[in-house]
């Protein structure tokens, strides 16, 4: 096998074979980060549930100090008002992550769609042209050039976005999961602010109940 490999006359089905595997292999891994988006939508709900009751809950604290401070004590009450303010601070962010998320989300649907069909578009000119170069024996270059593409996409962004673009691309420049990173680093940190949310949920009932019993 060694030997066969070693032929140069198989060199280029040896690269279209591997570049075939890992171009499949990319787009089932892309795949799986376009399933990760599923996860958005529940995690969202559910914050925006426990946001909306800790905020109720809070709400009805503060109007009702009075009759709620001698159950609970003054500094019960501090504890249990500032567990509840904690908790909707969590739930903000995880309104902001899931925000961003769910654009990440759409512009990456977006833009594989449209780079799909212009890409189909593109190959079909690509081959009449490179026939009319082979009819006159020249060499062409009909590939996409993405340096170009960025770079007139990244003209009217502001200065600080530019320098962040460049950023991201360098630093992952060989991962063909690119733009796939900010959806998953959005969803992970959904993930940790409503986690957050509800363990400051959850610790101001264990709290609460704990201080009514002392009194």
């Amino acid at each position: 096998m060694s030997e066969i490999s070693e032929d140069p006359r198989i060199q280029p089905l040896l690269e279209w074979n591997r570049l075939a595997r890992e171009n499949t292999e990319n787009a089932i891994v892309s795949s799986m980060f376009e399933a990760a988006a599923c996860a958005i939508e529940p995690i969202e709900k559910f914050s925006t549930w426990l946001l909306v009751g800790a905020a109720a809950i809070a709400s009805f604290f503060i109007a009702n100090s009075e009759k709620i401070t001698p159950f609970l004590s003054k500094h019960g009450f501090l504890i249990c008002g500032g567990l509840l303010c904690a908790s909707c601070f969590f739930g903000l962010l995880a309104k902001l992550a899931a925000l961003r998320s769910n654009i990440a989300s759409q512009i990456n649907l977006a833009v594989l769609k449209t780079f799909k069909e212009h890409l189909v578009n593109h190959e079909e000119e690509e081959q009449k042209i490179q026939g009319g170069a082979e009819f006159w024996g020249i060499n062409l270059q009909t590939g996409v050039r993405i340096e170009r593409i960025l770079s007139e996409f990244s003209k009217p962004l502001p200065w600080w976005a530019k320098l962040l673009m460049k950023w991201k691309l360098k630093n992952h420049e060989n991962n063909p999961q690119v733009g796939y990173l900010p959806l998953i680093n959005n969803l992970t940190w959904l993930g940790y602010f409503t986690a957050g949310q509800s363990l400051t949920f959850l610790s101001f009932l264990i709290v609460g109940f704990i201080y009514a019993a002392a009194i």
